[in-house]
Parts: structure tokens; C-alpha cells; sequence
């Protein structure tokens, strides 16, 4: 049985895939762990983790699941070009499953894995204004979008996205072991805009720290 390979990084969310982990390693899937380097990484919650691989150690052939959890700071992860140069590596592997929660998306849309595919997510209507390689134009305000090998979550469909990965590797699970799903995902639950003004200002200074530092994102790709 091939492995599922779950990205780390700095400020990644366990909770989103904790439901999803903890039911490929009880069915029996083995399962890596790796980081731009072999330093511990804290996540969103608190918790040092500490990576088994380096991305430079992992090889595809033995993976047919890569998972991205959520970032709570995905502006300091987007600029690392180590986390780019690991995912650019699949853009040629349509064998293997790519899951991606939250706001991970923006990271396979960085790669250069999203263009022209569609795709869903937690993301702020203004981030998505700002980032052009984000191709707006083909987010959904879905909680789950599957485009060939790759499959992108709201955030809240930790459940769902579960389920649903699962479901996509072979494996029969029973019916809501997570206890009851949400029926009814309305776009107005899967919409966010910044509201307060400490978000404002968050992402005016993210923003302008990835045009300073990252000029490359802000090309024109047409």
C-alpha cells in the first residue's frame, strides 16, 4: 500500500485534518510526515511537531496522497520557495491525490497547480481581489471541489473533506462516522469579508510584504 504524505509548515492547522489522519491510520495507511527542513514546526494550535522527511527526502513514487492542512498565516508559508519547489514537483503526477483544506489552496495556486482549475476554500473575498494568481474567476462557493486529482475544503467541511478523501482512495467507510454532516452549505456560509479592522490591517501589511519580497505573484501571467 502506498503512502499519504502530509505537508507541514509553520502555523498549520491539526484540527482540519485531524479527522481524516487519525481514520487513514486506523484503517491501516501509512503515512509521512514532512517539512521544508527536519526543525520542529508549532502549529495553529500550539503543539511542536516535529517532521519526519524534508521535502527533498520524499519520493513520489511511494506516495498516492499528498495532504495540506490549514495556515494561519499563510503569508510567511507563501513566501518560503522551498514549499513551491516541493508542490511543483506534482504537477506531472496526475496519480496522485492532492487534498487541500482552508486556505492551503493558495500554496498549489502559488505552484502553479490551479491554473484554469476550480476550486474552493476559506478564503477572504479581498484576498482573492489581491493575489492574481488566485484566478478568482474559478473559486466556488463550494464545500468540497473535486477537478481531477485534485481536491480543495472549506475549512468547516473537515468532516466532508474527510469522508470524501477517503472515499477517493478505495476506502468504505460507514455512513457519518463523524456524527451528522451539514445538509446545507449556502453561499452565505462559505463567504468572508474583512470586517474588522485589525484584519484590514493584518493583510494590508501581509500584502505588502509579499509584493516586496515576492514580486513574482504580482506578474503579469497573461
Amino acid at each position: 500500500m502506498k503512502k499519504t504524505a502530509v505537508m507541514i509548515y509553520r502555523a498549520f492547522c491539526m484540527q482540519e485534518i485531524s479527522c481524516l489522519t487519525d481514520w487513514l491510520v486506523g484503517l491501516g495507511k501509512p503515512m509521512i510526515v514532512c517539512a521544508a527542513d527536519h526543525q520542529p514546526v508549532k502549529t495553529e494550535e500550539g503543539f511542536t511537531v516535529l517532521p519526519e522527511f524534508s521535502y527533498d527526502e520524499v519520493n513520489l513514487d511511494e506516495i498516492d496522497c499528498l495532504i495540506l492542512p490549514g495556515i494561519s498565516e499563510f503569508p510567511e508559508v507563501l513566501k518560503d520557495q522551498r514549499q513551491l519547489d516541493f508542490l511543483a514537483r506534482f504537477k506531472e503526477r496526475p496519480d496522485i491525490l492532492i487534498a487541500s483544506i482552508s486556505v492551503s489552496p493558495v500554496l498549489l495556486a502559488a505552484a502553479g497547480l490551479l491554473e484554469g482549475i476550480c476550486y474552493c476554500g476559506g478564503f477572504y473575498q479581498e484576498v482573492l481581489d489581491d493575489l492574481p494568481f488566485m484566478e478568482k474567476e474559478n473559486f466556488r462557493f463550494e464545500p468540497i471541489v473535486v477537478e481531477g486529482n485534485i481536491m480543495t475544503a472549506f475549512g468547516g467541511a473537515f468532516r466532508e473533506f474527510a469522508l470524501a478523501v477517503m472515499e477517493k482512495l478505495g476506502f468504505e467507510v460507514p455512513a457519518e462516522p463523524f456524527g451528522p454532516l451539514a445538509e446545507n452549505w449556502t453561499r452565505d456560509k462559505l463567504n468572508f469579508t474583512m470586517e474588522s479592522e485589525v484584519e484590514k490591517t493584518y493583510w494590508k501589511n501581509a500584502l505588502a510584504m509579499l509584493k516586496r519580497e515576492c514580486p513574482q505573484f504580482f506578474e503579469n501571467r497573461g
